[in-house]
């Protein structure tokens, strides 16, 4: 197995892209071989360089949620999502495993739970997507040369964007995203900066120098989300990464403004399907 990763894990604010925790690497899968991954705080790909995979996760609805990939192909699962990897095939198989920070492009739109990007789709972005696939192979199983880990990131920026850009089949762009709005960024850059302040619509929207009225409409316009929710997701994946680091439960609620730890388990409950406690020990157990 080879592996190139950043240790000392870090929050990213929504407007960060300095991607510190981005971690590769290949490995194999024996035939019939399964792997359990955990709820986390990042997001998994996996890109298939021989054989087949089958990514599955329980589903509320239809029971589980699956992909089967082959050669080329590449199964994204987004954040906080538990989820097993198999080898249905009677051969071994091989991937790229790729774990990133999505937590902090949360506005850029939800994903699929599961999705599947297939080399053969004709899509007018894959020839691009595998050129930074193979990027990153090169990167990191090259015995020539150390694996640059600054490359890794900024790779790891352009096969995210991807995966977002994949998803508008129509126009292959961004949409919708709030960069283009410098109001919103001032906003969502003070809920980073400040998350455990008692924030009001009213001062958010003071800060993107907007009316009340403008700024609620243009935010759940653009985001498709509240201000409100927006901040609650920053805050709970900001606990959740102080608990990762060796922070109590307590301490990481009052970290990220919460005044008691049943609030705190509530919401944390509706983000991740979980409580804090259940979900650490998971965490800590893979």
């Amino acid at each position: 197995m080879t592996t190139a990763s950043k240790s000392s894990p870090r929050l990213y604010g929504l407007h960060d892209f300095r991607m510190e925790d981005v971690s590769y690497e290949i490995a194999t899968l024996a035939p019939g071989q399964a792997w359990f991954r955990p709820p986390g705080v990042a997001g998994y790909f996996y890109h298939v360089l021989s054989g087949s995979i089958e990514v599955s996760r329980p589903g509320p609805r239809t029971g589980r949620l699956s992909e089967t990939a082959g050669a080329r192909d590449t199964v994204v699962v987004g954040g906080y999502m538990a989820h097993s990897v198999r080898n249905p095939a009677d051969r071994e198989a091989k991937m790229l495993i790729g774990s990133e920070p999505y937590e902090h492009l949360a506005w850029l739109g939800a994903t699929a739970a599961i999705a599947c990007h297939r080399a053969a789709s004709g899509h007018p972005l894959m020839r691009r997507l595998l050129l930074a696939m193979d990027l990153v192979i090169e990167e990191i199983a090259n015995p020539e040369t150390t694996p640059d880990q600054l490359t890794l990131e900024r790779t790891a920026e352009l096969i995210i964007f991807y995966f977002f850009r994949m998803q508008n089949p129509v126009t292959g762009t961004l949409d919708p995203f709030p960069w283009s709005d410098p109001r919103l960024m001032r906003a969502i850059a003070s809920m980073n900066e400040h998350p455990s302040r008692r924030w009001t619509v009213d001062q958010l929207a003071e800060v993107a120098s907007m009316s009340r009225s403008a700024f609620s409409a243009r935010f759940k316009a653009v985001l498709g989300e509240t201000p409100m929710r927006l901040l609650a997701a920053i805050r709970l994946k900001l606990a959740a990464r102080r608990m990762l680091e060796g922070s109590s439960i307590p301490d990481a609620a009052s970290v990220a403004g919460y005044g008691t730890e049943e609030a705190f388990t509530r919401a944390f409950k509706r983000l991740f399907g979980t409580t804090p406690g259940r979900w650490l020990r998971e965490r800590r157990a893979s």
